[in-house]
């Protein structure tokens, strides 16, 4: 298979059976969740989304609306659904994951074995907080401090962080483009796993909602803020617990050696 500019592979699994692409919250590239690698089963192939204008990706334009990412993205994650997957975002990429989610159940492709959401509102929720992506310079920073998810010593060199602003704030209009049109039937039997942090910025009850999608949908509270799943190692369990599941359900499908 030919190399995406779309997609990082994190860690060596060639003989990996399933595969986890995972989509970066607002700021993150495909290597934000490297370090999960020691986490998963070695059964599953941890892929991160390369958005445009991050890493490799650096010259590309920056994509800021969701329709325009899920029609550049789809004809290179096409090719890759060869093999059972899950599908995971934190924040703004939960919605990303599941709006391609419903965009691969149009196309009637390979359907996920699961999915994994954590610190975003639910569509089903209506918008009722400010538009990040139309702040000024002074304002976005305030909100990354707030936020948490940025190292201290990079939020206070203002010259640094304005060449990430453009990237940044094209993140945050993805998200805030997004619109939940009709979903596929098919959704309601995807199972889900629904993370939120009992100090997020957040309500629980939001991002608790995604559960109105979903008829198979888990909930589970952490402790911590937006950014619970780099700061609580609880996070790291409740993660490499599901994936076993869906590794453990998909090696049952697969029919004994004679």
């Amino acid at each position: 298979m030919e190399p995406s500019p779309w997609f990082v592979k994190l860690g060596d699994s060639d003989s990996a059976g399933l595969k986890l692409f995972v989509f970066p919250y607002s700021g993150g590239s495909a290597v934000s969740y490297a370090r999960w690698r020691k986490w998963l089963p070695a059964e599953m192939e941890l892929h991160g989304v390369q958005l445009p204008g991050r890493g490799q990706r650096m010259a590309a334009p920056l994509v800021s609306d969701m329709d325009q990412l899920i029609a550049q993205l789809l004809p290179d994650l096409l090719p890759r659904l060869d093999q059972p997957y899950l599908l995971y975002g934190h924040s703004n990429g939960a919605l990303m994951a599941f709006a391609v989610l419903n965009r691969l159940l149009q196309e009637g492709v390979r359907r996920p074995e699961a999915v994994i959401l954590s610190g975003s509102r639910s569509p089903t929720v209506p918008w009722a907080t400010e538009h990040l992506s139309a702040l000024s310079d002074e304002q976005l920073l305030q909100k990354l401090k707030d936020l948490n998810g940025t190292p201290p010593a990079l939020l206070e060199d203002m010259a640094i962080m304005r060449m990430f602003f453009p990237a940044i704030r094209a993140d945050f209009a993805i998200g805030e483009s997004h619109v939940l049109r009709t979903v596929h039937p098919a959704l309601r039997s995807i199972p889900a796993l629904i993370l939120a942090g009992e100090d997020d910025h957040i309500a629980m009850k939001d991002v608790f909602s995604w559960t109105d999608l979903f008829a198979d949908g888990r909930t589970m509270s952490l402790s911590g803020d937006h950014f619970f799943i780099h700061s609580n190692p609880a996070f790291a369990h409740a993660l490499r617990e599901f994936c076993q599941l869906a590794c453990a359900a998909q090696s049952s499908l697969v029919p004994a050696e004679s």
